[in-house]
């Protein structure tokens, strides 16, 4: 072979392994960004200025305005602020019912889902909110946010935001209208969550004197993954321990 030929496969040589160090090293950094993307925590506020970023005109999916259970203002909407996930902001009004005892004069013993031994849930151990149990307007798909339209079920999971703390909770009443004279309940209402989860959120959780007008977040996610299996003895503890986990899927999907 002459020298110039030799000199040309050399350098050829040279210039391909070059190459392939360079893929290598970039199919490495890649791997590792994703590894560090997989593992990346978010906070409770990243998370919650996310869904509020998230919460637009375009993402919202009622066409007719929900009413803030304690002020009674019909201003409150609810937003697909991720695949799956849906999100409110309004009041906390305290729901007593259950199988725990509570001075309350409407109280009522019963809730509409029960934990997964049968029981009636426990208002006072057991962090849950409420959602409108029927479609008001009577049609398909429903103006107003029907739970039942988006994958929710008994003991969906929920992230609940209220100042500087954030919680887990479940879905474990609904609202309807009856016959208590204290109580103006419409299945349009959304703001209220258990006596338990007031408690949790540093919110006044009387039946009777409790709650809070304005400034409590709720992210529902739908699917059959995030329900959660338990007795009253162990859903709260359940539930928390499902925050970061909850946190964490929400931050990755909304890209923050």
């Amino acid at each position: 072979m002459s020298s110039r030929k030799r000199l040309t496969a050399v350098a050829t040589a040279a210039l391909t392994l070059t190459a392939s160090l360079f893929a290598v090293k970039s199919a490495g950094a890649a791997t590792l960004d994703d590894a560090a993307q997989a593992a990346k925590t978010y906070t409770a506020a990243e998370v919650l200025a996310g869904v509020k970023k998230n919460s637009t005109s375009s993402n919202k999916v009622n066409s007719s305005p929900h009413i803030n259970t304690m002020t009674r203002s019909k201003n409150v909407n609810v937003y697909q602020v991720a695949t799956g996930v849906y999100a409110y902001s309004s009041s906390l009004a305290v729901d007593d019912d259950g199988s725990d005892p509570d001075p309350d004069p409407d109280h009522q013993g019963e809730t509409t889902f029960q934990d997964s031994n049968g029981k009636q849930l426990a208002a006072h151990h057991v962090p849950f909110y409420v959602l409108g149990d029927d479609c008001w307007d009577r049609k398909k798909p429903c103006p107003h946010f029907f739970y039942k339209e988006h994958n929710i079920k008994g003991r969906q999971f929920a992230l609940m935001f209220y100042k500087s703390k954030c919680i887990g909770a479940i879905f474990g009443d609904t609202q309807t209208g009856n016959d208590q004279t204290t109580s103006d309940n419409d299945s349009r209402e959304l703001g209220e969550a258990s006596v338990k989860a007031a408690s949790l959120l540093g919110i006044p959780s009387s039946g009777t004197t409790g709650g809070v007008d304005n400034g409590v977040t709720v992210v529902i996610f739908s699917g059959a993954s995030w329900v959660v299996n338990g007795t009253n003895a162990n859903l709260n503890s359940t539930t928390q321990g499902m925050v970061q986990k909850a946190l964490d899927s929400l931050g990755t999907s909304m890209g923050i």
